[in-house]
């Protein structure tokens, strides 16, 4: 069966078994209870035909958020599967305003993407809207963590002469120990042109995180 919204089932690591979900195609959505009844609906089958998984991970909740009703759908999957884990990948733009943080306090997994906490060219690097108050994104996610039970995982991607310098990770360093998050993840990001960041890079990031109070993964 072909869905509108769930994707794909697969494996990874740290989760077991992903179902995803990605709400990309719901911008401009007007009807959220058939929405919201129409997600279910395919993760209800899918989980019919494959099983439960070990998470359900909401992907693309971006320019969406307000035309997703993802407190409905996640309030709905909880109703019927009261065991069930649930995980979203969130730009840290989201995270600016405290009504939208609130969409995500029901989830048992936060991953926020943030590739920067330099004030310099902030909404480039993080692919966020130009308008952005840098302070007030950090600052959001702070708060967030402070009232957020679950696992909550930050996530940076280095750009080959954008980001892969030492004073950035030196400035992420310590807003992440201000943060606390229960993981960090880097990477290094290669397409649309961009080479691999140094050898010599990659081993001071590892020798900068060497001791910090919460679990690092490398992905370069």
């Amino acid at each position: 069966m072909d869905y509108r919204f769930v994707k794909t089932f697969e494996f990874n690591f740290n989760f077991g078994t992903l179902l995803s979900i990605d709400f990309s195609s719901c911008c401009e959505e007007p009807d959220l209870f058939n929405l919201t009844e129409e997600i279910f609906n395919e993760i209800k089958d899918s989980v019919k035909n494959r099983g439960i998984p070990d998470l359900i991970w909401l992907k693309g909740v971006g320019d969406s958020i307000k035309n997703a009703n993802t407190k409905e759908i996640i309030a709905t999957i909880k109703k019927n599967y009261p065991n069930q884990k649930v995980g979203m990948y969130l730009n840290c733009a989201l995270f600016e305003d405290e009504e939208t943080r609130a969409h995500f306090y029901q989830c048992d997994v936060v991953a926020i993407n943030l590739n920067s906490v330099d004030f310099y060219n902030f909404a480039k690097i993080n692919k966020c809207p130009l308008n952005v108050n840098p302070l007030d994104i950090l600052d959001g996610i702070i708060e967030f963590r402070r009232n957020f039970d679950g696992e909550l995982g930050i996530y940076t991607l280095f750009l080959n002469g954008v980001n892969d310098n030492m004073k950035t990770v030196e400035k992420m360093k310590d807003f992440l120990l201000k943060a606390m998050p229960d993981h960090y993840s880097v990477s290094n990001y290669t397409l649309d042109g961009y080479k691999i960041v140094s050898e010599e890079f990659k081993k001071k990031v590892e020798e900068t995180l060497r001791y910090v109070p919460f679990k690092v993964m490398y992905m370069f």
